[in-house]
C-alpha cells in the first residue's frame, strides 16, 4: 500500500486546511488542494483521497473538466476510482480479509462511500 504522504510528495501537491464552503477542491493551476477543516477523520481522508486522484490522473488535463459535463463526469469517476482503490487496499491490510471475502456494503459504510460509487467498490473487490 503507498503512503499518503508519499503521494502528496511525489506529486509536489500543496494540501491547505481551512475554511471552506467545499469539502474538498483541487486547484491545478497552483498544484493544490483545499480541504475544510470541519471534516472528521474518515471525512478528511476521503476527501483527500478524491482530490489526489485528480492531481495525480488529471494534472494536465484540467481545461478538459470545465470544457463539458461528460468530461467532468469522467474526471470525478477516475478520482473517485483513485480514492476507493487506495481505501481498499488499506482496508485489507488492516482487518487482513482475502478481497474477495469483503463485504462490500460493510467496507463502503466504514469508509464513508456513497451508493453511488458501488460500482466502482465491486469493480475494485472483482478486479483485484
Amino acid at each position: 500500500m503507498i503512503d499518503i504522504h508519499q503521494v502528496i510528495k511525489k506529486l509536489k501537491v500543496a494540501v491547505i486546511v481551512g475554511n471552506f464552503e467545499k469539502p474538498g477542491y483541487y486547484i491545478p493551476e497552483w498544484n493544490a488542494i483545499f480541504i475544510n477543516q470541519e471534516l472528521n477523520e474518515i471525512e478528511h481522508e476521503v476527501v483527500l483521497l478524491h482530490e489526489l486522484g485528480h492531481a495525480a490522473k488529471q494534472r494536465n488535463e484540467w481545461q478538459l473538466y470545465r470544457a463539458t459535463m461528460t468530461m467532468k463526469l469522467k474526471m470525478e469517476y477516475g478520482a473517485n476510482r483513485f480514492m476507493i482503490k487506495y481505501l481498499f487496499d488499506k482496508y485489507l491490510v488492516i482487518t487482513g480479509d482475502d478481497p474477495y471475502s469483503v463485504n462490500y456494503l460493510e467496507f463502503m459504510r466504514q469508509n464513508d462511500i456513497p451508493s453511488r460509487d458501488e460500482n466502482i467498490v465491486r469493480d475494485i473487490i472483482a478486479n483485484y
